[in-house]
């Protein structure tokens, strides 16, 4: 969808192209400035996420990007929320697991996600001279990028059941290490079954480590305090 165009007297964009004049460079600092005024409630993610959502429709309406009468356009309507939707989630869990690491104590080094060029960084943070990411979910393992685990460690939720929904840490072997312990092997649909005990399982056929955040946090903690 990125390279499907939409054409007007005045020529021709892809909706990519739209996207970014329009949703990302007008509302994308507006949006990280106020997250990071909110006290951290989950209820005052969505609510603001659903006010820029309502600003977005009403922008694409102005420019004639959005036409009741014309069906088409609800295509790149449904294109721009869809990813609007996801960078405002995704930011809204990174400022989430940030203040949580920032209270548990733990050091670590963040990309500055109110600099758009920071924002392009390859790595979302550092911690123990290894570099993370952080996921909203397990979708990033089943896209080509993904699949290649470029990051040392993922900080990512896990849902189960459809609804529930665990936060959990994925570490190569080699960052396993540095915080050590026992681990059993067994699938990635299973893994969260056996915490707090880590699970090793096998993922693109390489080696992961899955362990529950919280036990994560205790060890990256320990690391921390016995240097």
């Amino acid at each position: 969808m990125h390279e499907a165009q939409a054409v007007s007297d005045s020529g021709s964009l892809t909706f990519r192209q739209l996207y970014v004049i329009y949703i990302e460079r007008l509302f994308a600092d507006l949006y990280i400035d106020a997250l990071l005024q909110l006290k951290g409630a989950s209820q005052d993610y969505n609510a603001l996420r659903a006010d820029f959502a309502r600003q977005i429709v009403q922008r694409l309406k102005q420019e004639n990007l959005r036409q009741p009468g014309v069906p088409e356009t609800n295509i790149l309507l449904s294109y721009c929320l869809y990813f609007w939707e996801s960078f405002a989630r995704g930011y809204a869990f990174e400022v989430e697991i940030y203040r949580d690491l920032t209270a548990s104590g733990i050091a670590f080094q963040a990309h500055d996600i109110r600099d758009y060029q920071a924002r392009l960084s390859a790595y979302d943070l550092q911690i123990l001279d290894q570099y993370g990411d952080i996921k909203t979910s397990l979708y990033f393992l089943y896209t080509k990028r993904g699949r290649h685990l470029a990051h040392d460690f993922y900080i990512t939720r896990f849902y189960e059941g459809g609804r529930q929904r665990t936060l959990v840490v994925m570490l190569k072997p080699f960052a396993w290490e540095k915080i050590n312990g026992d681990t059993v092997e067994t699938t990635l649909d299973e893994a969260t079954k056996l915490f707090p005990t880590p699970a090793l399982v096998q993922i693109e056929n390489r080696p992961i480590v899955l362990i529950d955040y919280n036990v994560w946090k205790e060890r990256v903690l320990k690391q921390q305090q016995d240097k």
